[in-house]
C-alpha cells in the first residue's frame, strides 16, 4: 500500500473511488481496472468445529458487507480448529466435523433472522494465515490453537510454505466480542451454543450481529 495513503481508511477509500470515477465512459474503465487490481480486505472467522459460531459470523458479516455495498471488496470466509481433534493441524491429522454443513439448529435460527449459513466445516490451514489480514476468533481458545498450529507448522516450511512471523500473526487476529458496542456488560467471548438450548443460539446471533457492525467500523478507521 502506497504511504501516500495510509491515512485514508481502505473500505471508505475504495466506495470512493467508485463514486468519483462515474462520469464518462473512460473514467468508469480507469475505476474499474483500479478497483479490480486493488486487493481485496479478508476475513476469516474461526471456532472450535466450524459448524455453529464461526459459520454465523461468516453469514452475518456477509449480509453487513453485502448491505454497506462492499461484497466485492471484503472476502470472507470461516473454519475451525479441529473440533477438540488434538492432531488437527499435524500431517495425517483428523478434524472432527470436516465436510459437514452448519448445525442445522445453529442455521434454523440464523434463518429465522434472515441469514443463510452456506458454509463447508474445514480446518484452519497454513495458506489462511498468509492470506487473511483479520482472523477472528470466537474465543481466546481458538486464538491459543491457532498459535499452536503455526509454530507447529513453521518446523515444516518445505511441507507449510513461510509463514508470517509472530508480530504480523498477533496483528491478524482477533476476539470477535472486542468488536462489540452495543452489549453490556462487555462480553469475553461468543460461547459456544452446541450443547445447549435454543437460547444460546440466539444469543450467538445477538453477539455476532453487535460485533460484526463494530467489525466493520473497525475496518473503516
Amino acid at each position: 500500500m502506497a504511504t501516500t495513503l495510509k491515512a485514508q481508511p481502505r473500505l471508505a477509500r475504495l466506495t470512493r473511488g467508485r463514486e468519483a470515477n462515474m462520469n464518462t465512459t473512460s473514467t468508469r474503465r480507469a475505476t474499474q481496472a483500479t478497483c479490480s487490481a486493488t486487493p481485496q480486505t479478508s476475513v476469516l472467522f474461526v471456532c472450535l468445529g466450524n459448524i455453529c459460531r464461526s459459520p454465523s459470523a461468516e453469514g452475518v458479516f456477509r449480509a453487513v458487507v453485502d448491505k454497506a455495498g462492499l461484497a466485492s471488496s471484503i472476502l470472507v470466509d470461516s473454519c475451525g480448529t479441529g473440533g477438540g481433534s488434538p492432531d488437527w493441524y499435524l500431517p495425517g491429522g483428523f478434524s472432527y466435523h470436516e465436510g459437514d454443513d452448519a448445525d442445522s439448529r445453529m442455521s434454523a435460527s440464523a434463518s429465522k433472522r434472515g441469514y443463510k449459513l452456506t458454509s463447508i466445516s474445514r480446518p484452519l490451514k497454513p495458506e489462511d494465515v498468509r492470506k487473511f489480514d483479520y482472523i477472528v476468533g470466537m474465543e481466546e481458545k481458538n486464538l491459543t490453537a491457532i498459535r499452536r498450529a503455526v509454530t507447529s507448522w513453521r518446523e515444516d516450511p518445505g511441507r507449510n510454505g513461510e509463514l508470517p512471523d509472530d508480530e504480523a500473526v498477533e496483528r491478524k487476529l482477533k476476539i470477535m466480542t472486542d468488536f462489540c458496542t452495543r452489549t453490556t456488560p462487555p462480553p469475553s467471548k461468543v460461547p459456544d451454543p452446541y450443547y445447549g438450548g435454543a437460547a444460546g443460539f440466539e444469543l450467538v446471533l445477538d453477539l455476532l450481529e453487535d460485533a460484526c457492525d463494530g467489525l466493520l467500523d473497525d475496518m473503516n478507521q
